[in-house]
């Protein structure tokens, strides 16, 4: 690298001074012209640092794309344009790629080859790369670029330039794939490196000082000088330069070691030199210190520039100008300085000749010292005949930093600048860094691929393509200053077309009502704008925004603090012209008391509001004052992808993220909240804390008995609600709650509530509110066509009562009242405290129209124990449908209406696998048709003060629904016995209008079909405990049953310590007008069974089944065929016996 030939460096910009002025009649030096141009050049970076920021670009300069491996190494694109980094604007006029950059042209042949297979040997695992750019300044000399001579003087050069040098390098295997967490990682390195430190303006500090200082003896450069103790000895004025070679040596020379050569090298280590000396004071002499540079980089017009550090060496026999030759001491490493040799373009850079550059480290008669002269940190070193010593300190001594020290023998106890004797940072080079994109590198079926998965350049627009969208800018008027330090005010001047409000980094205080506005926007810059209250008692518990009759309102990228109240309310009053529609809040940060959010739009007003909710995390503190986080009253809400997390004091819950708590924060009750408020500090790292917790926490099912309700509920009257995707943890309510409390509400409407996680609620995963009305009766809620898929609901149920009222269950899903419900693949697992409180899978009080399709609902009211003695009383199970009803659907035909017998089931569960731990797996009772196919049904315990759980300890289903046939035989004996009355009084019952009524009435009454087929059922008994049940499976209805193609299974242990059975008198019992039981396989295993089957009904068809015991079948009419009984005993006789005590007809038996 070429140098400054200059006489001193004194600048320095901790003077503050802004430029320099000439005066009449001085003389004018170099370094007051080099001074001026230090000021503005610093001045100009600076500035632009504070302007544009230290790193970034307005185009595609600099952008690195199209990874390639290239002869088995790494190569990619580097897309021209411009880049701003640390002040220095660089700029690329041509693309180019990272193997032929031109300001690297001794890039080494063989750096960064692509990894190998072996390197990364499991499928799919990954490496990172970072690929990052390094600038400095580095002067040019005319010696350099031959253009800059003047041939009009003859020979000699007048001034150096300044280039920005740039180049692209590569850092492998960071292990980070964010470019933050990659720079982090680099950084890092580079500080244990001891190769400085990066500031925030991606400069690269070092920890070094230089200190000099003059010896206290020594001899004289100049012999016709007497010594002079503790002084500068030298007869000149000299800037002398103090360069590091490495962490361990140095090298120094006078004239700032500026005289630069054009050379060739032999391998003998013959120098000719194609740039004569000026003089004969120039010449290379025996002795001096010498070094050759070789080529950096390639000029736009082909010259080229000096490396920063060559070969450095001392000459063996002085220069003879008759030849323009000297020898080196030591020759030319092999291959030095040709690594652009082996680039492509190695022909286009070549040109007329090849040489290097010869830089002369000139010590005057100094001429025994070493060349690269080794130094210890903190032990002075000698600079020749100087009377000069210096003192290097600090671990991170980089190559190449330099210091120049200026000394005069009319001042020679003078060191300039003043500041090297108390110790100086580098002068030079100064370094900048930045991030460019990260590379991931990743092991596909033996093969390595890699590719730039992240652009890590900061882009930034002109100032005249500045058109941003803020109306408004807030400050806090502390820590932010924008157009106004206040958002109401903000507001006030908003124009009535609407706008947008910018809210800036800091604390804002804020009771913000917009009211009859449209178009409003307020718009922060997430964790750093923070939005609470005022501070005064009156407003603490106020809305932070509240809307009103507004229209197109947005309110995002805030963090809204409020501790005694709600962050945003959204209400109309009754006045009929008040209308809120269209209201976005969406990504915030919010912690609230009462309510994150509450909407609450009249039902009286026409039309969808429009709400959307979406992106939001929301802590709720835990205080019994809490509601739920966000409550909804509204036609058309979206509410999606928020994260809702009940936030309890630190310390209860080993799971919690959070370090031990010292008191004094937001759940100390003696808090001060007015000294909290004004407590900027400790204000942020409560609300950290807070926030840690809402991000971090994970819910592992633990017991913290929450006070505040928490989740998310839809108030009844609510319409097309759609609830996506949300992350819902910990409070004592239901994590989605239907309904709220008023006096005659009406139902919900099209609830569609999809793919939620659902963790440690203290009542149901998704439920009905359970309240009583003024009268004291327990509300109903209604909902009307409502969809609930796809949701994860897990660790409920944690703070049910001891004791419910009847009707009232807890678990996973509990409905009340459900029209047009569809239930489907949910995951419904490990919900309740223990099997001995009622838990419920899924549960509903009355539905119509259900489907319950592919759910899995495992382990709700986990098993803690073998006992059931201490089992409460109340409703569980695994599905428990108490009422399903299949609806009238009249058809208008011929001007009278008929009865519409469609196939629509009262309810339907499909595909379903449940798994009970005490309590029926499945229970229904119904009016209409029923349809359970292609379930696995488990039950592992019965259920002994539930009289359903002791007939059917597995599957229990009654239906209600009368056959058609049944009607018919009734009316046909009915029609027979009115020919043997008299006449008259036939004829008054045909005309009894009651009677007709009766008959039409049960003419639209739904069916009562069963359809049990494809059903994996079993009863496992296999505890400790002795259980007794009636059956394991019970069907009733006065229809058809269908159970087909079943396998049910009653499992248990003998055990002999202690002494333990199980009694099942039935593994299934059917009842049905009529009955087919076929293709089915029935085991009983080690239970203490009788029968395998008990059916009985009109007309029974059993055939092709498999059973462990006996199997009757009961009717007047019955087929009997085809079956295997693994232990028969008499069956045929037993079967008549049963018969024969319930008086039914056998008119036909074929075993």
């Amino acid at each position: 690298m070429a140098t400054f030939d200059i006489s001193r460096v004194a600048f320095d910009p901790r003077k503050h001074y802004a430029s320099v002025r000439m005066q009449q009649g001085r003389v004018l030096t170099d370094d007051d012209w080099n001074e001026n141009e230090r000021i503005e050049n610093e001045e100009k970076r600076r500035s632009r640092v504070d302007i544009i920021g230290p790193f970034g670009s307005p185009d595609k300069g600099f952008r690195v794309e199209n990874l390639r491996i290239t002869d088995g190494h790494t190569d990619f694109d580097i897309r021209e344009g411009t880049l701003h980094l640390g002040g220095l604007r660089l700029e690329m006029d041509a693309p180019e790629t990272y193997r032929l950059q031109k300001d690297w042209l001794q890039q080494p042949a063989d750096i960064n080859p692509a990894p190998l297979p072996a390197e990364l040997p499991a499928e799919g695992q990954e490496r990172f790369d970072l690929i990052y750019l390094e600038t400095w300044q580095q002067p040019v000399s005319a010696v350099e670029d031959d253009a800059l001579f003047e041939a009009a003087l003859a020979g000699p050069d007048t001034t150096t330039r300044v280039r920005n040098t740039r180049r692209v390098q590569i850092q492998e295997n960071l292990t980070a794939s964010e470019c933050a967490d990659a720079w982090t990682l680099l950084k890092e390195k580079w500080a244990t490196d001891h190769l400085g430190t990066v500031n925030a303006k991606y400069e690269r500090i070092p920890a070094v000082t230089l200190t000099a200082d003059f010896t206290e003896t020594g001899p004289a450069d100049d012999l016709c000088t007497p010594a002079i103790a503790g002084a500068y000895l030298g007869a000149e004025n000299q800037a002398i330069r103090v360069e590091l070679i490495d962490a361990g040596h140095l090298t120094w020379g006078f004239d700032n070691a500026a005289p630069l050569y054009r050379v060739t090298v032999a391998a003998n280590g013959r120098v000719k030199m194609l740039t004569a000396p000026k003089d004969q004071y120039h010449w290379p002499l025996s002795g001096q210190v010498v070094e050759i540079l070789p080529w950096s980089a390639v000029l736009s017009n082909g010259e080229k520039m000096a490396g920063l550090q060559g070969h450095i060496t001392k000459v063996a026999a002085s220069y003879n100008p008759d030849e323009a030759e000297f020898t080196l001491v030591d020759v030319l490493p092999a291959n030095f300085g040709s690594a652009w040799k082996e680039r492509e373009d190695a022909d286009d850079l070549v040109g007329d000749e090849q040489y290097f550059f010869l830089r002369v480290w000139n010590r005057g008669t100094d001429i025994d010292s070493l060349a690269a002269i080794p130094f210890a940190t903190g032990m002075p070193v000698s600079l020749g005949k100087t009377g000069l010593e210096v003192i290097i300190n600090g671990p991170d001594r980089v190559a190449t930093d330099y210091w120049v020290i200026a000394v005069r023998p009319e001042t020679p106890e003078i060191i300039v600048p003043w500041e090297l004797k108390a110790g100086m940072p580098p002068f030079g080079l100064r370094r900048f860094f930045a991030p460019l994109g990260v590379i991931r590198w990743v092991n596909t079926s033996g093969q390595v691929y890699g590719e730039i998965i992240t652009d890590c350049r900061k882009t930034f627009r002109p100032l005249t393509d500045q058109e941003c969208c803020c109306t408004f800018t807030v400050g806090d008027g502390i820590r932010s200053h924008g157009d106004f330090d206040s958002i109401e005010e903000a507001l006030q001047n908003l124009p009535d077309a609407g706008g947008k409000i910018c809210v800036l980094p800091g604390i804002h205080n804020a009771n913000v009502e917009i009211i009859g506005r449209s178009q409003v926007r307020i718009s922060g810059c997430g964790e750093q704008s923070i939005v609470r209250p005022h501070q005064n008692s009156d407003y603490r518990g106020f809305p932070i925004f509240r809307i009103s009759a507004s229209d197109r309102i947005q309110i995002d990228h805030l963090t809204m603090v409020a501790l005694e109240g709600i962050a945003v309310l959204v209400e109309d009053s009754a006045r009929e012209n008040d209308f809120t529609r269209r209201i976005t809040i969406n990504h915030n940060s919010i912690v609230a008391l009462v309510h994150a959010i509450r909407v609450h739009l009249p039902e009286s007003k026409q039309g969808d509001n429009g709400i959307h909710i979406c992106h939001n995390n929301i802590g709720m503190l835990d205080d019994a004052k809490g509601l739920a986080a966000i409550f909804t009253l509204a036609d058309e809400v979206l509410i999606e992808r928020n994260r809702l997390v009940v936030v309890p004091a630190p310390n209860r819950d080993p799971n919690d993220p959070r370090p031990e708590d010292p008191g004094g924060g937001i759940f100390d009750p003696c808090r001060n909240l007015a000294k909290f408020y004004n407590n900027y500090a400790f204000f942020k790292a409560q609300l950290k804390k807070i926030f840690q917790y809402v991000f971090a926490y994970v819910p592992a099912g633990s017991l913290l008995n929450y006070e505040a309700m928490g989740g998310i509920q839809i108030g009844s009257t609510s319409e097309k609600v759609f609830v996506l995707e949300n992350e819902i943890t910990g409070g004592r309510g239901n994590g989605i709650t239907l309904g709220h409390e008023q006096q005659g509400a009406g139902a919900l409407y099209e609830i569609v509530i999809e793919e939620n996680r659902i963790r440690q609620m203290g009542a149901s995963g998704i439920g009905v509110l359970n309240a009583a009305d003024a009268a004291g009766a327990l509300m109903r809620v209604r909902v009307e066509d409502i969809m609930i898929c796809r949701n994860s609901i897990r660790y409920c149920a944690l703070q049910t009562p001891e004791e419910a009222p009847n009707n009232i269950a807890f678990g996973g899903i509990v409905l009340a009242y459900c029209e047009l419900g569809i239930i489907q693949e949910n995951r419904i697992e490990d919900n309740g405290v223990s099997h001995e409180r009622p838990i419920c899978g899924i549960f509903i009080l009355y539905g119509e129209q259900i489907d319950i399709f592919k759910n899995r609902i495992t382990n709700n009211g986990p098993r803690t124990k073998d006992d059931n003695s201490n089992a409460l009383k109340g409703l569980r199970g695994g599905i428990v449908i108490r009422m399903a009803f299949k609806a009238e659907n009249s058809t208008a035909m011929l001007k009278t209406k008929v009865p519409s017998f469609d196939s629509t089931p009262a309810i339907r569960v499909h595909e379903n696998i449940v798994t009970q731990p005490l309590g029926h797996s499945l229970f229904i009772t119904a009016f209409g048709p029923v349809s359970v196919s292609g379930n696995q049904l488990t039950s592992e315990g019965i259920d002994r003060k539930n009289i359903y759980s002791l007939l059917a300890g597995n599957v229990f289903i009654f239906n209600l629904g009368l056959s058609k046939d049944l009607l018919a035989i009734a009316l046909g004996a009915a029609l027979k016995n009115m020919a043997n009355i008299d006449p008259a009084t036939g004829q008054s019952n045909v005309n009894n209008a009651a009677l007709r009524a009766a008959l039409k009435a049960y003419e639209y009454l739904p069916n009562g079909k069963v359809m049990f087929s494809d059903n994996e059922t079993t009863l496992d008994l296999r505890s400790t405990a002795n259980e007794l049940a009636a059956s394991a499976n019970m069907i009733v209805s006065l229809d058809d049953v269908g159970f087909t193609s079943n396998q049910s299974e009653c499992a248990a242990f003998l055990m002999t310590e202690p002494v333990s059975f199980d009694i099942v008198v039935l593994n299934t019992f059917l009842i049905g007008f009529t009955i087919r039981s076929n293709d089915n396989r029935f085991a009983d295993g080690f239970t203490l069974t009788a029968y395998s089957l008990l059916s009985y009904g009109n007309m029974n068809t059993c055939s092709g089944n498999q059973a462990t015991h006996c199997l009757h079948v009961l009717g007047n009419k019955r087929i009997f065929q085809g079956n295997l009984i693994l232990v028969n005993t008499n069956c045929q006789d037993t079967t008549k016996a049963i018969g024969t005590s319930l008086a039914v007809p056998l008119t036909s038996y074929d075993a």
